[in-house]
């Protein structure tokens, strides 16, 4: 303890916390006696009075100050004697959870003047307000994995109060910890090792906010780590999620771009980076945390006093990490670029590449098998609004579009017989993937793992050869799990390319393979952009003409081929978000500072002959919208008798064309007078040799890939011998 209070004293100085200290100290000063307003029943909870009253407390333990520790205490019992809070309105738990905490605060920091009759008085008063929670206290009710009793609710609230009152009530205690070690800690050392959160880029950073707190609670009482050192980790989800516009790629319910004016970096968790980079000593993390906003400059300053550490503030940036990383299982995916470079001009292009492997419900969307692409712009991004004028969590939008497959990059399977469901509740045939148990939320990692939340798997991953700034990206997946049992096997695979030149940056190659158990079932490849897209035979431009922007995408289909290809465009006034002819309007609640994407348009790609099984082949192409490509670099596709694929410039990708992995000795003849870069998917691990006239190389293979640099010759590929 008296450690402590020596480092606090010594924050009070330093000047990264200066206007954090400034806030501080004009609350202690602040004349109350801690009365809220008399007005009838409605809500009448003070922020200012309750930062008083913790700051207050905060300068007894600092400076022994008894009067302000006293004040503290009356303060204190007079809040909680007029405090009304509206238990039928919206969310109203985090606003009781607060308010427990300030009381926690005053009981444990002023404790030494608390007479026996207080510590009464304040003990009921907490637990009578935490009756009205959303986990029903005492009964501990709600989801340890997702939604609301994630939150702040145990974490923070309670978990203060059962620490304050130990010594007078450890039954709280126990019942509190006792829920987070049976259910909350095995269930995030489960997702924790993806790197990421499940529920997104806002949910997902606000919801990590409370597991930091928990764990710095809990080290401040000698158990470090709760709930494991991988999540030091977790951060780097939304690092990389970041785009060079400050926003974040979308996953999920995102409502930052509803509250953020376009332009502006977006902030996240609250305090999230802030508390990860301090407790994990982080400086990567903590630079980032800077770009969000200044120490201090939150409603609840006090915990950026408490918890930031000065100490973890270093030179690292992220301009030290690997330009791609792959998120492991649960999560599935990967995310790549070709730069760190921020800005609205800003020539790094970002791709994210997911399959998916459990949907966690609550404010996960069902986009297994999803990408999304920026350069200079989003280009193909997540379509829908989360927040608007038509309603937000569940309203009409929301999970007839927002929340499903077709506002996603992904593929639609349309049997017209199909039925969905959403918590029981009818909704409409979008021929796309199945909500998990209904769409409700697990309730502890058993259910999990146990009822229908399981969509993918990773088949393969792999990137290089430089490791911090790799020539391509693979990943792919089986997604079949994602469908019901209309889809017999859907297997994707992405390959992103870092040109490394300036006229064309990168490309995106996306391969299916795809089967139904009925022919008759229309399969729909999704691509979703933000302004009208034009479509000439097999090709698809979109644009960025908007807000600053100025990039382009170029997507070259390459399988169906064209005379079995059917390319269409969906979208504009009235249709911005049609179902198969119903639209689900819906719009901004603040249009004139949103810096939403929204994505109004999409386009179609499907067979025009009935089939069982089919194959997609899709070449997305990056550049300045002033840009044409000539059509002697346009993506050709190549054929042997084992794989398929294309031809980009100086770049080879291959796939195996029936999708098995391939083990035996094969032959592949290449033409073009330039040197190749050649990539070969779906081959058998293990060394492989390579073998043509006056060349003879071994190729180490630990990924189900072979990557090469080749000159026009036939050539002969030999596994060798484990």
């Amino acid at each position: 303890m008296s450690k402590d209070v020596v480092n606090l004293k010594e924050k009070t100085q330093n000047p990264l916390l200066k206007s954090c200290w400034e806030r501080i100290e004009a609350a202690a000063n602040f004349k109350t006696e801690g009365y809220l307003p008399l007005n009838g029943s409605k809500y009448n909870n003070n922020k200012v009075v309750r930062d008083a009253i913790e700051a207050k407390a905060l300068f007894f333990v600092l400076y022994n100050d008894g009067k302000g520790g006293r004040a503290a205490i009356d303060n204190v019992l007079h809040y909680f004697a007029t405090l009304k809070i509206d238990s039928t309105a919206a969310d109203v738990t985090r606003e009781i959870g607060r308010a427990i905490v300030t009381g926690a605060i005053v009981y444990d920091w002023c404790y030494a003047l608390l007479s026996v009759e207080e510590k009464t008085i304040l003990i009921g008063r907490m637990e009578t307000l935490a009756t009205h929670m959303e986990i029903k206290w005492p009964a501990i009710h709600g989801s340890s994995i997702t939604g609301h009793t994630v939150e702040a609710q145990l974490s923070r609230d309670m978990l203060a109060l059962a620490i304050a009152v130990y010594d007078e009530n450890p039954n709280i205690y126990e019942r509190v910890v006792g829920r987070i070690f049976a259910e909350f800690v095995p269930a995030r050392q489960f997702y924790y090792p993806g790197d990421y959160h499940h529920q997104g880029s806002a949910y997902g950073a606000y919801r990590f906010n409370w597991e930091m707190f928990a764990t710095f609670i809990f080290d401040k009482m000698g158990y470090p780590n709760l709930y494991g050192k991988q999540q030091a980790k977790v951060p780097y989800y939304f690092i990389y999620r970041r785009r060079p516009d400050g926003q974040l790629l979308r996953d999920g319910d995102d409502y930052t771009e509803q509250s953020t004016p376009f332009g502006q970096w977006w902030s996240l968790g609250q305090s999230a980076n802030f508390l990860a980079g301090s407790y994990h000593k982080d400086p990567i993390v903590l630079n980032e945390a800077f770009k969000e906003r200044q120490l201090g400059n939150t409603s609840d300053y006090i915990f950026d006093f408490l918890f930031f550490n000065p100490i973890a503030v270093g030179t690292k940036t992220k301009n030290d990490l690997p330009l791609t990383h792959y998120f492991q299982a649960p999560l599935g995916e990967m995310i790549a670029r070709t730069s760190w470079e921020d800005g609205l001009q800003s020539t790094a292009v970002v791709a994210s590449m997911k399959v998916g492997v459990y949907n966690f419900s609550n404010h996960q969307h069902l986009d297994a098998g999803s990408f999304q692409l920026y350069y200079k712009g989003p280009l193909t991004v997540q379509s829908g609004i989360y927040q608007g004028k038509n309603g937000s969590y569940g309203g009409e939008h929301f999970k007839n579009y927002y929340q499903r497959t077709i506002a996603h990059n992904t593929m639609l399977v349309y049997d017209p017989n199909e039925k969905f469901t959403w918590h029981h509740n009818s909704i409409l045939n979008d021929g796309g993937q199945r909500f998990p148990n209904d769409a409700h939320e697990p309730e502890n990692l058993t259910e999990l793992l146990g009822k229908g939340y399981k969509t993918g798997e990773v088949l393969a991953h792999s990137f290089g050869p430089d490791s911090l700034q790799p020539d391509f990206s693979y990943l792919k997946g089986d997604i079949t799990e994602a469908y019901s049992n209309k889809v017999k096997n859907f297997h994707r695979s992405f390959v992103f390319l870092n040109f490394k030149n300036t006229s064309i940056p990168a490309a995106l190659v996306v391969f299916d393979n795809i089967s139904t158990t009925d022919q008759s079932f229309k399969k729909c490849w999704l691509l979703h952009c933000v302004e009208e897209p034009t479509i000439n035979e097999n090709q698809i431009s979109i644009e960025r003409t908007e807000k600053g922007y100025s990039g382009k995408m170029l997507t070259t289909c390459l399988l169906p081929n064209k005379n079995d290809l059917l390319i269409s465009s969906i979208g504009g006034a009235g249709k911005e978000y049609e179902v198969f002819g119903k639209n689900f309007p819906q719009t901004m609640n603040n249009q004139m500072i949103s810096s939403g994407d929204s994505a109004v348009w999409r386009t179609e790609i499907s067979p025009k002959k009935p089939a069982l099984k089919n194959q997609f082949l899709n070449v997305m192409q990056v550049m300045d919208n002033n840009t044409n490509i000539p059509a002697t670099n346009l993506p050709l596709k190549i054929e042997s008798a084992e794989f398929i694929g294309t031809k980009i410039s100086n770049q080879i990708v291959l796939f195996s064309k029936d999708g098995n992995i391939i083990n035996q000795t094969f032959q592949l003849t290449l033409t073009g007078d330039e040197e190749l870069k050649v990539l070969i998917t779906d081959v058998k691990k293990g060394n492989w040799q390579i073998q043509s006239k006056g060349l003879k190389l071994v190729v180490k293979n630990d990924e189900q890939v072979l990557y090469f640099t080749a000159k026009k010759g036939n050539y002969t590929f030999t596994k060798k011998q484990d």
